[in-house]
């Protein structure tokens, strides 16, 4: 009988039955990539595992970083095995390029098919894979230096026009997408050791380092657009920013804000996941839709909204950042 069930897969890896001690077992899927991890999911009509190694593309031999049972209620199902847990998942860690190649489970060998782009990236906190001291709060939330902006941030940004200010300009990364598309753009940014070492050093003489008070080290109607990416869910006291940010502004100015959407806690909770960005300890705002409206409606009019960067787990719509825009409201 024919136990495995139909799970699409990103690999070319065919399903192959086997037999350990006269007992029946099924190798079911291989996933993982571009993690340098790969994971082989199967089940095993018995208690007690059989070892288990895998063979990669460079013929080194790699032993299992952990195997652990899952619950198979279609292998109870089909009388193959009376406990809860025929299942199993059996994690190997692979070298920068390695790619999995051959899979040995007891006296079989399973070949993995032509299978590729895995440890194509390394992950943050990667670390965690050969953890085995207990951790704390204070190791896992944490925060490190500007990034780069995600391509859907930069083509929201490129909406805006006139002279625009980067407001939270980080590693100056959008700032220089916005003048390589021809637009006049300045930044500005915290005056700290970990932003100005960040900075881009092409871009020092367009940004103005500041000490984070107000107000602002500009005009009043200095500029025709501010954009401001993933920055507000950082700012201590961001709702006395939204009158600064007005009065740099022309009459018919406009703000163009992304930020997460911290909807996307209740909208993981069927897949059981957590949100990537509540690891980031200096999130100290978190919004929603309705919120960053009503955060700007006392200086601005909404004119529209986006759903930027969302993801989906388990076929289900995951909201990633929110994008606004914004027009001053008459004074």
């Amino acid at each position: 009988m024919n136990m495995s069930r139909q799970v699409q897969s990103t690999t070319s890896f065919m399903p192959f039955a086997f037999r350990w001690k006269d007992i029946p077992g099924f190798v079911e899927r291989l996933e993982g990539q571009p993690l340098p991890v790969a994971r082989i999911f199967g089940w095993f009509a018995a208690d007690a595992m059989p070892a288990v190694a895998l063979v990669t593309d460079s013929a080194r031999t790699i032993q299992a970083n952990t195997v652990a049972r899952q619950p198979r209620p279609d292998v109870v199902a089909g009388r193959m095995f009376e406990g809860a847990f025929a299942g199993f998942v059996a994690e190997f860690l692979l070298e920068d390029g390695e790619q999995p190649a051959t899979f040995l489970i007891g006296n079989s060998e399973v070949s993995l098919g032509d299978v590729s782009g895995f440890a194509a990236v390394r992950p943050h906190y990667d670390g965690l894979f050969t953890q085995r001291e207990v951790l704390n709060r204070q190791h896992i939330y944490g925060s490190g230096p500007p990034t780069d902006v995600a391509g859907e941030l930069k083509e929201f940004a490129l909406l805006a026009t006139g002279d625009i200010l980067d407001f939270g300009c980080g590693n100056g990364d959008l700032l220089l997408h916005l003048r390589q598309n021809g637009k006049s753009a300045q930044g500005i940014e915290l005056d700290e050791d970990r932003t100005r070492n960040a900075l881009q050093a092409s871009l020092v003489e367009n940004v103005t380092f500041y000490d984070g008070g107000l107000p602002l080290p500009f005009a009043g109607g200095e500029f025709d657009s501010i954009v401001s990416t993933e920055v507000i869910e950082h700012v201590p006291g961001i709702e006395s920013f939204v009158p600064e940010l007005a009065r740099i502004l022309t009459a018919t100015g406009r703000l163009f804000v992304t930020t997460p959407d911290i909807t996307s806690v209740p909208s993981s909770f069927s897949t059981g996941t957590v949100p990537w960005h509540l690891l980031e300890s200096t999130h100290l705002n978190f919004f929603t839709p309705k919120s960053v409206e009503t955060l700007f409606q006392p200086r601005f009019q909404l004119e529209a909204l986006y759903s930027l960067c969302s993801n989906r787990v388990s076929g289900l719509f995951i909201p990633g950042s929110i994008g606004a825009v914004f027009r001053k409201r008459p004074e």
